[in-house]
């Protein structure tokens, strides 16, 4: 064999071969997609798009994937058998997609370069990723409407939205708005939250309306109806809105408290003088509205 064969032979095995066994080599799974395109119909309209998207962000379209095809084969390959997604509308499902192919939209700030598509409240983006699971574009959808829409909205209609798309970051806000208004909630609130949630905001507003700090600062205005006038927010008032709202909204079931408006010094000199224990400190500390020397002498007797 010459030197130039012996070269060339030498050369050509140190090459990749492209005749190797399938079987030595793996997926990189993090970088190996499944990039094929699929065929939807919403309303009356097709659509074919990446299906990598959806089954990487949605658990609900990961397991449609997922599943083996029936005998006229899988779904979404042609226009004659499209994927079916009902009651999806095409403003949906074309918010989604914005979200996957016009890149920017994760990076901005919520209030900046937003397809219109992202803010209706009852078919926008936040009603189809709630619906397919998409959680992590969920939480831009949260973020968009909190800056544009929610800031307009009455209490009573926050309250619906964060039920109708589980937001329940929604609810508790809202609950202490209806708790510090000078009106009782009208019939057709009532109506429209149902009675049971109606009957709970009632108990609510009772409670924050007995509490030491709202009776001491009605009587010192007078017993002028100060919700309604021009005063700056009181935070003693605000922090006996939220403990009133949590005790019959949000009842500890562990006999735990998460503490709102009450100082961590206090619940130490408490526990110190009673040899209680902490939640029944922060309880104390609550009910006699933040003052020290009552809470000890309560949980004295």
């Amino acid at each position: 064999m010459s030197s130039t064969t012996q070269a060339d032979s030498d050369s050509s095995s140190s090459q990749p071969s492209l005749t190797e066994p399938s079987s030595a080599l793996q997926h990189r799974s993090k970088y190996f997609f499944d990039d094929d395109l699929v065929i939807f119909k919403v309303e009356s309209t097709l659509f074919r798009v990446h299906k990598h998207y959806l089954i990487k962000e949605s658990e609900v379209f990961h397991s449609m994937f997922s599943c083996p095809p029936d005998a006229a084969g899988p779904e979404g390959q042609t226009a004659d058998r499209p994927i079916v997604l009902p009651e999806v509308k095409i403003v949906e499902f074309e918010a989604l997609l914005d979200v996957f192919y016009e890149r920017g939209y994760r990076q901005k700030e919520p209030r900046i370069g937003l397809p219109p598509t992202w803010l209706p409240r009852e078919d926008g983006l936040l009603s189809v990723a709630n619906r397919f699971g998409f959680e992590e574009i969920k939480d831009l959808a949260v973020k968009a409407l909190e800056t544009d829409v929610l800031v307009e909205l009455g209490p009573v209609d926050k309250i619906l939205l964060a039920r109708q798309f589980d937001v329940s970051d929604w609810l508790k806000p809202a609950y202490v708005e209806l708790c510090q208004r000078s009106k009782p909630l009208s019939t057709t609130e009532a109506g429209r939250l149902g009675a049971e949630t109606a009957a709970l905001i009632a108990q609510a507003r009772e409670t924050y309306r007995d509490s030491r700090e709202y009776l001491d600062t009605r009587f010192c205005q007078n017993l002028v109806p100060f919700e309604t006038s021009s005063r700056a927010r009181n935070p003693d008032l605000d922090r006996e809105a939220k403990i009133a709202v949590r005790r019959i909204f949000f009842p500890q079931t562990d006999g735990s408290s998460d503490e709102i408006g009450v100082k961590p010094s206090d619940i130490e000199v408490v526990i110190q003088q009673t040899r209680c224990s902490r939640a029944k400190a922060v309880k104390a500390l609550e009910e006699s509205g933040g003052d020290l020397i009552n809470a000890i002498i309560a949980l004295s007797e």
